[in-house]
């Protein structure tokens, strides 16, 4: 218990360390409020915790396991007549208990700190755009874009309105010019839209050399903070603010085949996720006993295993996202993979072969 709550404070923390900096940029250069900065902070920790919770329990199952091993523990409890298992199981009962309190945080907290984001963030960006609009400034407040605006009218449109943003890093800067604007706040949405209004749209395209102007009667822009918060915002969608009940219902409803889709893959990701926590158990308890691994062998050895389940979790995702797999395909496969992949290593350190023997003290003579 001690190693996996040192485990996940220590990965939690490094998880929300850079997120730190940026939102101290936000209050000191952005003058967004204290208060509003730190909801949006705190309110992004369960998000982590989804993550780090899993990941803590294989690391902290590998440094436990390993280290009974190293130590000859293993071996007086098999001269004991203790069979194996009876050490595993303990830790699968925990495993379990995690399982069943992770099936609850996310269905239940993490949707609500999600929606307390989206609220927060939209609150801090209202504020900003209501401080920020004023006439004849450069105003780059906002990410991508800079405006000028030559004149507010009393009646709350803008006159001789000048966008400048890239499309892309490397792309040449576009420039927006409109004879009128205007701020859209959509609180049901929480979002802000600067509309334009009868204007023209020109850039340089250097792979052809041209100049492009491409005229338009209305030009909407979605407002976002400046910087890194907008990749902050990126994992935010509507779904993900939801109740498992409710993207059920929501699956039910909705006809767009693409929504149905994304909203099937979050609800198996809600689910499956949690389920790693015992399922990483099974799978690392073996495997510590097996490569006799402690201290920083242990814990490099249980980074790589979380970089192979995440990388493993990510394609089935990406997989299931396009609709190349279902996603009860897509989110369990690990889970299933790892499942299977454990009883094999149990089987191995239970029944000891001579060749594994082998293999395992050529690995201790290695890292030793």
């Amino acid at each position: 218990m001690p190693t996996f709550l040192i485990t996940v404070s220590m990965l939690t923390f490094l998880f929300m360390t850079n997120k730190v900096f940026l939102l101290l940029d936000l209050v000191l250069n952005k003058k967004a409020p204290l208060g509003d900065t730190v909801i949006l902070y705190l309110s992004l920790i369960p998000f982590v915790l989804s993550l780090t919770i899993p990941m803590s329990m294989m690391v902290a199952t590998l440094l436990a396991f390993g280290r009974l091993s190293s130590d000859m523990e293993v071996t007086a409890f098999k001269s004991s007549g203790i069979h194996l298992f009876h050490l595993i199981a303990p830790v699968l009962v925990f495993g379990a208990v995690m399982t069943i309190a992770m099936l609850y945080f996310n269905d239940k907290i993490l949707p609500a700190a999600n929606y307390t984001f989206k609220q927060t963030h939209f609150k801090i960006v209202q504020k900003q755009a209501n401080v920020a609009i004023r006439e004849r400034v450069f105003i780059d407040q906002f990410e991508g874009y800079q405006f000028y605006i030559d004149h507010l009218n009393s009646d709350g449109l803008f006159s001789q309105v000048k966008v400048f943003n890239h499309w892309s890093p490397q792309a040449p800067i576009q420039t927006t010019l409109a004879k009128t604007g205007s701020l859209e706040t959509n609180a049901k949405k929480y979002q802000m839209l600067f509309h334009l209004d009868d204007g023209v749209m020109s850039w340089d395209n250097t792979n052809y050399q041209t100049y492009n102007r491409l005229y338009f009667q209305r030009y909407t822009i979605h407002l976002k903070l400046e910087n890194q918060l907008a990749h902050i915002d990126d994992i935010k969608k509507d779904f993900e603010e939801m109740t498992l009940k409710e993207i059920s219902t929501e699956i039910e409803s909705t006809k767009d085949d693409g929504r149905k889709r994304s909203l099937r893959n979050e609800f198996q990701k809600r689910i499956s996720l949690p389920f790693a926590c015992i399922i990483l158990i099974w799978f690392c308890a073996p495997l510590g006993l097996l490569m006799k691994s402690k201290g920083f062998i242990g814990f490099t050895l249980g980074l790589a295993m979380i970089f192979v389940y995440y990388m493993m979790f990510t394609v089935g995702q990406i997989l299931s996202e396009r609709g190349v797999v279902n996603p009860i395909i897509g989110s369990w496969w690990p889970n299933l993979f790892l499942m299977l992949v454990g009883a094999f290593i149990y089987y191995l350190t239970v029944s000891e072969h001579s060749a594994i023997r082998n293999l395992m003290g050529f690995w201790s003579k290695k890292i030793a």
